[in-house]
């Protein structure tokens, strides 16, 4: 049923859908872990050269979002690639994908683990996987990776503390500008999760733009911290990438999150 559904909204996806839009896809492991947050090497190839052969425009997300603010209209479908956690297995497997194409992405990294052994970013216990080192993240930018800020050590901000929030966001930007060398502006809510409270210390900390894990595509009208973005799993097969990206899902996923909320009071 829910296959159905998917179906008939692809279809009135593709005549309803906003020309002048940016999708931004986010994944996490690309690897073979079995894991729902991991896509597999092949797969993860595989959607990249559909996004090729489909005639998308692949841009950073500064550049995206940024041209839309400015209301330069995308003269193709654009999207955007976003890894979130900082897994080591990006600059593995993920990075030569890109290079081999020539396209950009985002990777959101958790600034503490960064060198470390250890990533515990996931909510299953039982697999550990390693963070990107400070060496891999620099060649990774020297091959036309961004990096933006997803905290020091991944809470849900909306449920700590304020202070502790303010450190998190703040200290995380620090961090990575000084690694960097250069001014990091783009940030991710650990989780999707945040509030008013949240996007308020996101956007005194001194980021332009910041995403969440909400579904759908980008305008020129969208919050931009609250970027909407669309989750790729390793149960995606070719086709069902394919209607993500015509829009087949956004509503689906929107009523399953409104429905949540409502379960949640």
């Amino acid at each position: 049923m829910l296959a159905s559904a998917g179906l008939a909204l692809h279809r009135l996806g593709r005549l309803a859908a906003p020309a002048s839009h940016v999708r931004v896809l986010y994944y996490h492991s690309i690897s073979e872990t079995p894991i729902r947050s991991s896509v597999s090497p092949r797969a993860f190839a595989s959607q990249i050269e559909y996004l090729v052969q489909h005639g998308y425009q692949l841009l950073s997300l500064s550049d995206a979002i940024a041209a839309l603010r400015a209301g330069h209209a995308p003269t193709a479908p654009t999207a955007v690639i976003t890894l979130d956690d900082g897994f080591q297995d990006n600059y593995e497997q993920a990075l030569p994908v890109l290079t081999r194409y020539g396209i950009p992405a985002t990777v959101f990294l958790t600034v503490a683990y960064i060198g470390t052994d250890r990533l515990p970013t996931l909510t299953r216990t039982d697999f550990m996987p390693h963070p990107l080192d400070w060496e891999e993240v620099k060649e990774m930018g020297m091959r036309g990776v961004e990096f933006g800020s997803h905290t020091l050590t991944h809470p849900m901000l909306s449920r700590v503390p304020n202070d502790v929030a303010r450190r998190e966001i703040a200290e995380s930007k620090q961090v990575l500008e000084e690694r960097l060398g250069s001014p990091v502006e783009l940030f991710c809510y650990p989780r999707g999760d945040f509030n008013a409270d949240v996007k308020r210390l996101v956007r005194e900390a001194g980021y332009r733009f910041a995403c969440s894990t909400l579904p759908g595509v980008n305008d020129r009208r969208t919050d931009v911290f609250a970027l909407r973005r669309t989750y790729i799993s390793r149960r995606d097969s070719i086709d069902e990438f394919g209607k993500k990206m015509a829009g087949a899902y956004d509503l689906l996923q929107r009523g399953a999150i409104l429905w949540n909320r409502l379960r949640s009071r």
